[in-house]
Parts: C-alpha cells; sequence; structure tokens
C-alpha cells in the first residue's frame, strides 16, 4: 500500500494548483522553472474510498444548499476520541470555510482592536496576517533552539501574558513549521499561564494527524479539562487527508458563551456554507481514514529519516531540525550562507528548489527554510540531489 505514495501522476493538469501555479512561482521564487515544495499541502492522490464518494455524490445530480448533518459530526467526533482521546461535544462544534478564517473571526470578535496577540515564533507566517489584518499587535514569545531541538520560553510567555493588553494566544499544536509535537508536561505549563491571566487559548490543531514514532498528540482542550474553558480549538481534515481545497474546517469550544459569539458571527457573514462534496468527503475521510493515515504518516516518517540520513552523508553543513510531527521539515543553512541574499540564490538560482525562506516565519528564522514533504520520495530526493550539486 506504501507504494502509492512513490507515484506522481503526470497527466493531471496542475497550473490551477497553487503549489505549482506559474504566477504564484514567479512572485514567490521568482522564475517558474523551480521544483515547488513551499505550500504545505499534498501531492499524493487521495483514499480509494474518498474518490468512490465523491463519484457517487457526483451522479447524484442535485446540489442545493446544505447542512453539517450528525452523519458528518459523528465520524469527526469518533474520529477525535478514538484517534487523540480528545472529547469534542456535539453542541460546542462549528464550521467555517478555513482554520485561518475561523481565528480571524475568533479574535475580531472576541478581543479588542489594539490587543495584543501572542505567537510563538518562527510559527505559520498566516498568523501574522490575521493579527495585523483585524488590527490586533503581534505580541512574539519567540521558541528557543536547544541543541537542535525547540523549547518554549515560559519566562518570557509569562511577562507576556501578564501585561493586560495582551489578551489572547495561538498556540500551534503541533508547531509549524518546527515540527514540535507539545508534551503534556509543556501544555500544562502553557494552560497554567493562560489561565492565570485571562488569555483566550485559539489551539490550531490542523496537523494533529501527522504524529512521528514515540510522540504523542495532546489536544489542549482535554488540558484545559476542569482547570477552564477559555479556548477554542480550531481544525481540519485538509492537511491529513491532502484535501485543503475540498473540505472546510471546524471549530470547537466547550464555552457556550464563547460558541454562541462564533456561532452568530458565522452567521452574520455567511462564513459556513458548505457544499455536497465536502460533506461527502469529511464523513468518509473520518469514516474509513485510519488505515491510510496510518500508511501515509510512515512513508513521511522514513521520508523524514531519508533525508535526515542524505544530509548527514552528502551535505553536512545543511542540518534537518528532526520533526516530531506534521509535513514540514525545518532545515538549517547557517553554515553556508549569511544572509537571505544568499540563501535565496543558492536555493533558487542553483538548485532550483522552491522552499520557504525561515525569515517568513519570524524571530528565529534567519538561515532556515522550510520545505513540505508531502509529495513522492522520489522527487524529494532529486532535489536534494540538485541541492548537493
Amino acid at each position: 500500500m506504501a507504494a502509492q505514495f512513490d507515484k506522481y501522476k503526470k497527466d493531471i493538469n496542475r497550473s490551477t494548483f497553487v503549489r505549482y501555479n506559474e504566477n504564484y512561482l514567479k512572485d514567490n521564487f521568482g522564475t517558474t522553472d523551480i521544483s515547488p515544495f513551499w505550500v504545505a499541502d499534498s501531492d499524493f492522490i487521495v483514499m480509494p474510498e474518498l474518490i468512490k464518494a465523491l463519484k457517487k455524490t457526483a451522479k447524484r445530480g442535485l446540489y442545493p444548499y446544505e447542512l453539517k448533518t450528525l452523519a458528518i459530526k459523528q465520524p469527526l467526533i469518533d474520529w477525535f476520541k478514538k484517534r487523540h482521546n480528545v472529547e469534542i461535544k456535539m453542541d460546542g462544534l462549528l464550521f467555517t470555510t478555513s482554520v485561518n478564517t475561523g481565528l480571524a473571526a475568533a479574535i475580531d470578535e472576541l478581543t479588542t482592536k489594539g490587543d495584543g496577540i501572542i505567537i510563538q515564533p518562527p510559527v505559520f507566517q498566516g498568523f501574522k496576517g490575521i493579527i495585523n489584518g483585524v488590527g490586533r499587535k503581534i505580541i512574539n514569545n519567540p521558541l528557543k533552539l536547544t541543541n537542535g531541538r525547540y523549547e518554549i520560553d515560559f519566562t518570557d510567555l509569562e511577562k507576556k501574558a501578564s501585561d493586560k493588553k495582551n489578551t489572547a494566544i495561538i498556540l500551534c499544536s503541533p508547531h509549524n513549521p518546527v515540527g514540535r509535537v507539545w508534551k503534556v508536561k509543556e501544555l500544562e505549563k502553557i494552560a497554567g499561564i493562560c489561565i492565570a491571566n485571562n488569555v483566550l487559548m485559539l489551539t490550531d490543531e490542523i496537523h494533529a494527524d501527522v504524529i512521528y514514532s514515540s510522540n504523542t498528540f495532546v489536544g489542549m482542550t482535554e488540558v484545559y479539562k476542569g482547570k477552564s474553558d477559555n479556548i477554542i480549538m480550531f481544525g481540519s481534515a485538509g492537511k491529513s487527508f491532502g484535501i485543503p481545497g475540498l473540505v472546510d474546517s471546524f471549530m470547537y469550544t466547550p464555552n457556550s458563551t464563547l460558541k454562541k459569539a462564533m456561532q452568530e458571527r458565522i452567521m452574520r457573514f455567511h462564513l459556513g456554507k458548505s457544499n455536497a462534496f465536502g460533506n461527502a468527503a469529511l464523513k468518509t475521510v473520518y469514516k474509513y481514514g485510519h488505515k491510510w493515515l496510518d500508511t501515509k504518516t510512515a512513508y513521511l516518517a522514513k521520508t523524514v529519516n531519508t533525508i535526515d540520513e542524505y544530509l548527514k552523508k552528502n551535505i553536512p553543513n545543511i542540518s534537518l531540525v528532526k520533526p516530531e510531527g506534521t509535513y514540514q521539515v525545518w532545515l538549517d543553512f547557517n553554515k553556508v550562507v549569511k544572509n537571505d541574499d544568499e540563501l535565496k540564490n543558492l536555493l533558487y538560482n542553483k538548485a532550483k528548489l522552491g522552499i520557504t525562506l525561515g525569515t517568513e516565519y519570524g524571530i528565529g528564522g534567519k538561515g532556515f527554510a522550510r520545505m513540505n514533504i508531502a509529495s513522492p520520495r522520489p522527487m524529494i530526493m532529486e532535489a536534494l540531489g540538485n541541492l548537493k550539486k
């Protein structure tokens, strides 16, 4: 079954895919002659059950307004309970078009203009745009790189959280791009600080399903149980099953006041419209996707190890911060380049490798770059071969 992930379908027109679109490549890398491993989506063909379900929906021939019924919500709830031991209750579940949409709506609805929103760079660059876009202030709690592993600066977090102007935090869990899967003790410490200072917890758990080796994903809503309900969790099946262009996202909160506010926001701005194919996809992947996702994760784990071994053997001056989860890898080029211009020249002009510069992810990103590895391994190795040359 793993062999399916080695296949790259050449007969597909990818010109409208963000990752391959010539306009995007030109804007981001200055050229279209480049191997794109930048956008966090997948080049793998989706699970067979999903294709079958979509064909069945297409044959129906009727596509009116649709609701998220119990038949769609229950598989999602069951998935989180079985896979992560995370309890999601039906009455706290809401749907919106994307995780970024949900985060932007929550910050705009539940905080005040000028408030500080804490993030932990180097972190997903979309957070900056969201916070600035709704007139809030970015408050950085930079991660510390210690012996090749990123850790949270709790002293700094406590200082930032105790400032009454800082009213919310976006936790990236698992962390994109550095690949940390936070341990329960780390999450408990973050929770304690945020609860003590009445900081709203917005936890982005979109990468929760891709976890490697001995690591275990712990949902922040479970950590908050019995302590506080000042929390909203955001997620989607998009990353897990390679379908961000098909499905929407969800948010969950055990807090009825927060739920009511977000429900009204979603209705007011029409942020929660369903579509037939997305609904069919959600129901299918969460009901039948366990084995397929296990195989995909094992494939990705092997890719991570292969990249690590290749770099150590062939390009030892470039190192991998080995991820505990997600299908992004964080590469350290600090021994081979002095600045972004040199890194761009190395990657984009010489190696023809389209990956995202670390400085896009904020403080701590200088000299690093993020590579998306949800592609057939032969493609990854060809790209690394170009980098070696």
